[in-house]
């Protein structure tokens, strides 16, 4: 089922354009300037941007947790046809404009913010994923022999060799991880505020959507206050 403010929608496994989407004119244009066979692209666009970028609202894209890269990746191999490579879309001009519409129409300050956070923690938690528990370093070792010439049986360097030990690595590691502690805390925070946006955004479709419990209320009376005058 699809709402004036859901864009983009499934209907039997098919991804489909609102009545509203299509008065967007970036939309508009690209669907009227296609020029492939029975608008093909502008459908298979249509299913790209939905399974990447709807990760948001009462109908979500089931790639919605996986980071960014990976669902562009996914949407391209399971729902585009032939258009197996990211970049179909990603340098076509019409559709770069069609994600940048939908974004700005579908999704409030907290969700683009929460969307761009979760990519930098997603990024993050890999690299430090990536920090070794050791580390490897290069160490002076001196070569001393006896100094024939020194009657108290002293040593001397000859000469220093280069050794290679393993020492740990644990200040690097803890200190990676708390930062990916406080940036996981901030993410927490504005997960909450998207949430409470979610229910607004509900609040608000079902205000408009139903009618019957509109009328219901308006024939109570005083379900609102009334102006004063």
């Amino acid at each position: 089922m699809s709402t004036e403010e859901d864009f983009l929608y499934l209907e039997n496994g098919v991804v489909k354009v609102t009545d509203m989407a299509m008065t967007i004119p970036e939309f508009k244009d690209f669907k009227r300037y296609d020029s492939s066979l029975n608008k093909v692209f502008f459908n298979k666009a249509m299913a790209y941007i939905y399974y990447v970028y709807k990760v948001f609202g009462e109908e979500k894209s089931y790639l919605k947790n996986l980071p960014l890269q990976k669902r562009k990746q996914q949407a391209v191999l399971y729902h585009t046809g032939t258009y197996k490579n990211v970049s179909d879309f990603d340098n076509n001009e019409w559709v770069v404009k069609c994600v940048d519409s939908y974004l700005a129409y579908s999704r409030t300050a907290n969700e683009l913010m929460f969307d761009t956070l979760k990519e930098d923690l997603d990024r993050f938690v890999m690299s430090v994923q990536k920090i070794p528990h050791t580390i490897k370093k290069v160490i002076k070792v001196p070569y001393l022999v006896l100094d024939e010439n020194d009657s108290t049986g002293e040593t001397k360097i000859v000469k220093q060799y280069d050794v290679e030990i393993e020492i740990s690595n644990t200040k690097e590691r803890l200190e990676a991880l708390k930062q990916a502690s406080d940036l996981n805390d901030y993410f927490a925070k504005l997960e909450s505020s998207v949430k409470k946006d979610a229910i607004a955004k509900k609040s608000k479709m079902y205000m408009f959507e139903d009618k019957a419990m509109a009328e219901k209320i308006i024939t109570d009376n005083n379900q609102f206050p009334k102006a004063t005058e």
